[in-house]
């Protein structure tokens, strides 16, 4: 067999392997009530192992990789924490071996179709359609455990079609297409963050960002302002007084996250590995709960449940991946992740294994 040849053969059976791995994540956070986590699981240790013994790493990445393994292995052994953290520390080596591009069009493509599914599925009766009344409005899951969980899926996906499918040229007709998608997810599944999220990334595609004067210097502050945000999400309610009027407004505007981080560091310290900590919320269930108590920011999470060290090092790795669009120019790649990581300020959906579909193209270079 020739060297392309088995090449080829390796990538597909990557590529296949990634595949079982976004459909049971998917599956895993719907009403289709199927065990698929095993095998989710069994396709990201394939893959990170065939990555392992095929791919060249450089130096910077087996020190990283090393570092990032080791400390979710310690933490979910000896502390208690979760295992999903390593899993996603795995999921990220293992498709560093993949073309990026075929990661993007892969993960678009079936996403979309899962939730296409999904959503049939739960119109139809056959899968539950969990609904929430909030705002005087009801706010549907469509098939998933969650509205905002088929809202996230719904904006990665566009994430990643909108990083493959395009020039750099302006698409209005593109731009028309988010900005329906946008007005459909606030009025059915009251995702206000995303649904902003969604019309930020419109308008990406009214303008051909290298065109517009100092975008280097404009990407790199916004860069910057984004990781800042993140590390500030996390210390956030020591920063507002309790009991002031900008404390109370913050915390009725982000549905009471304000609160519950207050009482997260009150009840725990943060440590340099995760831990364990038990979350009541109302995934998968349609109704009022009885003590309810969930950590939504994606960044308040990692550092909470997987470590000030695994924080650390996961700010890093997303700065290297959008500090290298920067470099080689592909600004509204850099802009799309940046409005990612925005709502990962008030979305637990970027800490997750299921939900962050773009794991894959997070490379630890």
């Amino acid at each position: 067999m020739t060297r392309e040849k088995s090449g080829n053969l390796i990538e597909n059976v990557l590529l296949l392997l990634l595949s079982i791995n976004l459909v049971s994540g998917i599956i895993n956070y719907s009403m289709l009530k199927l065990p698929v986590l095993k095998i989710q699981l069994t396709s990201i240790i394939l893959l990170f192992a065939l990555a392992v013994l095929v791919n060249r790493f450089t130096i910077e990445q087996m020190t990283v990789g090393i570092i990032c393994i080791a400390v979710t292995f310690i933490s979910w052994k000896f502390y208690g924490a979760t295992s999903e953290f390593l899993f996603l520390i795995l999921l990220m080596i293992g498709g560093s071996l993949i073309n990026p591009k075929k990661v993007l069009q892969l993960t678009a493509i079936i996403t979309t179709c899962s939730l296409i599914f999904l959503f049939l599925l739960s119109r139809l009766g056959i899968i539950t359609n969990l609904r929430f009344w909030q705002n005087g409005n009801y706010r549907q899951s469509f098939g998933m455990i969650y509205p905002l969980t088929f809202a996230a899926f719904v904006l990665y996906a566009i994430v990643a079609f909108s990083m493959v499918s395009f020039s750099d040229n302006p698409n209005y007709i593109w731009a028309i297409v988010i900005i329906i998608m946008a007005i459909t997810l606030n009025k059915y599944n009251q995702a206000r963050n995303d649904s902003i999220a969604l019309m930020a990334i419109a308008l990406l595609f009214c303008f051909n960002l290298n065109k517009i004067p100092n975008i280097k210097f404009f990407t790199k502050i916004g860069l910057i302002g984004v990781e800042v945000l993140a590390v500030g999400m996390v210390f956030i309610s020591k920063i507002i007084p309790n009991a002031t009027n900008l404390y109370y407004k913050i915390n009725s505007d982000f549905s009471n996250r304000l609160y519950l981080q207050s009482l997260l560091f009150s009840n725990y310290r943060p440590s340099i590995f995760g831990k364990y900590i038990p979350e009541v919320g109302y995934g998968g269930q349609g109704q009022q709960v009885q003590g309810y108590f969930y950590i939504d920011s994606s960044y308040t999470r990692i550092f909470f449940m997987g470590g000030v060290i695994l924080f650390i090092l996961f700010m890093y790795i997303i700065w290297r991946l959008i500090s290298k669009f920067i470099r080689l120019g592909l600004y509204r790649h850099a802009w799309l992740l940046i409005i990612v990581m925005m709502t990962a300020i008030t979305e637990d959906t970027f800490s997750k294994l299921g939900t962050n579909i773009l794991t894959p193209i997070v490379k630890l270079n």
